[in-house]
């Protein structure tokens, strides 16, 4: 019985924490095993130490919050860990896709060491890891920089997943200057990252167009401006238009991101209904055609994940696609 008391406070201190619950004590971690085979508690974490939530809790959580429980607790098990990744992007507020949380974090190492390959730790190999930490004064974790986060993230996913990391990083602040700089300090093949440089843009509105702008990219269309100024001559309203595409004959081509947040977001949609906000969106598109769309393509976070549906309705527009050398 007193082991059960004891799992629950550990439990419910780590909730009030923003953790998961652990420990070192033998009787109490196969007290939290017990638990999670009854199903009160999902193991979280299969590493040392072993991280538990309670189930009903964790399953309440976003994708972000999730990796920030994992890694608060690992901080506190582990008090020299510093920590780069998905971790260290979201401590940044550097947006990305929900998707790309697996429960893994990543930490900072010096040398290949006895490391053995692990899904739910990764690895990042930089110089001096103790010298080059940031600590995050709001989540209290130690922290590759910036630059080197973007570093980390450009080698570990794709282009078009890893472009929102730098859009957003850049709107924030950091240089290519920064980034390059960051690349003497980590052992890391920086052509992905180059590559990255070349094409981030800190105008994109969210992580959802640096995505899709990212998508275009990937399948050779050319290169859109971003949030382009739009004045409607009839009425006088004004709008920023996702992307703008000026075409060799002259015409104009609009692309516009529709996120489904904005139709059940109540932070977005101001309360409204989605009739209103749909009455509102066609409004703007009579708005952007007066202003000299030839055409405007809608286009959402399905279209640009699975990729044809997004090539297709650009195709269809006529927007144009690089040579394969």
């Amino acid at each position: 019985m007193r082991t059960h008391r004891t799992v629950t406070k550990l439990m419910t201190d780590a909730q009030r924490a923003g953790r998961c619950a652990y420990s070192r004590d033998a009787a109490e971690q196969a007290a939290l095993r017990r638990r999670a085979k009854t199903g009160d508690f999902t193991r979280v974490y299969p590493g040392i130490p072993s991280l538990y939530a309670e189930t009903m809790y964790w399953n309440g959580l976003m994708p972000p919050e999730r990796t920030m429980h994992i890694a608060r607790t690992l901080g506190q098990a582990h008090r020299t860990w510093v920590f780069g990744g998905l971790v260290a992007a979201v401590a940044y507020g550097f947006e990305h896709q929900w998707c790309l949380h697996d429960g893994s974090v990543t930490i900072a190492t010096s040398d290949h060491g006895t490391y053995r390959p692990n899904r739910h730790l990764k690895r990042v190999y930089v110089s001096k890891p103790a010298t080059t930490r940031i600590e995050h004064e709001e989540t209290g974790l130690f922290l590759l920089p910036p630059a080197m986060t973007l570093l980390d993230c450009a080698g570990s996913h794709e282009f078009r997943f890893a472009l929102p990391f730098f859009d957003s990083a850049f709107a924030k602040g950091t240089t290519a200057e920064d980034v390059l700089d960051a690349t003497g300090r980590m052992h890391a093949d920086p052509r992905a990252a180059l590559r990255l440089l070349r094409h981030v843009n800190a105008k994109s509105e969210n992580g959802g167009e640096s995505l899709a702008r990212g998508t275009m990219i990937e399948e050779r269309f050319s290169t859109p401006r971003l949030q382009v100024p739009v004045k409607d001559p009839q009425t006088g309203a004004e709008y920023r238009a996702d992307f703008v595409w000026t075409l060799a004959d002259g015409t104009t081509v609009v692309g516009e991101y529709d996120g489904t947040r904005k139709y059940i977001d109540p932070d977005m949609t101001d309360n409204r209904s989605i009739h209103e906000i749909v009455a509102n969106e066609r409004r703007r598109d009579e708005g952007l055609r007066r202003a000299g769309a030839r055409e405007i393509v809608h286009f959402n976070y399905d279209d640009v994940i699975r990729r044809t549906p997004l090539t297709m309705k650009l195709l269809k527009a006529g927007i144009p696609r690089r040579d394969v050398p």
